[in-house]
């Protein structure tokens, strides 16, 4: 993420035009998860750098934000899942629901719900906005 966030504030330099830049973080940045310090504390990092990354590219032009996901449904969670089933002597599926039961909205947060808010970090309808962590989690 480092580089590919100084390579895109170069070239929007660079070239004059502003820009914006979305990084992905987690409600682990936001929330440190049991049994996952050193994730928790890289994520972290990404709000640490989002947030000083965005008050140096302001005056430029260039937002910089980043979007901090719940428990998505996705590959990693899976393996997640199991691994976090045998650690607590649980089912895949009670961690699974244990995750539902922590999410207000009760369901497993899809992709696409990250999708759409990274969008509209992207677009012109968040124009004033930098260097914020925005939740996508259900309530979490």
């Amino acid at each position: 993420m480092f580089p590919t966030n100084q390579a895109a504030c170069r070239d929007f330099v660079g070239t004059g035009h502003s820009g914006c830049i979305v990084n992905t973080a987690s409600l682990a940045a936001k929330v440190g998860a049991p049994l996952l310090a050193h994730y928790s504390a890289s994520r972290f990092a990404v709000l640490g750098w989002t947030q000083g990354l965005a008050r140096e590219m302001a005056p430029r032009g260039i937002r910089v934000n980043a979007v901090c996901p719940g428990f998505v449904r996705t590959g990693m969670q899976e393996r997640e899942v199991l691994w976090e089933a045998e650690l607590r002597g649980m089912t895949a599926d009670e961690v699974r629901q244990d995750y539902i039961d922590q999410t207000p909205l009760g369901r497993i947060e899809e992709p696409e719900d990250v999708a759409a808010v990274v969008l509209f970090l992207a677009s012109d309808a968040a124009r004033f906005m930098t260097g914020q962590g925005i939740n996508v989690t259900g309530g979490v």
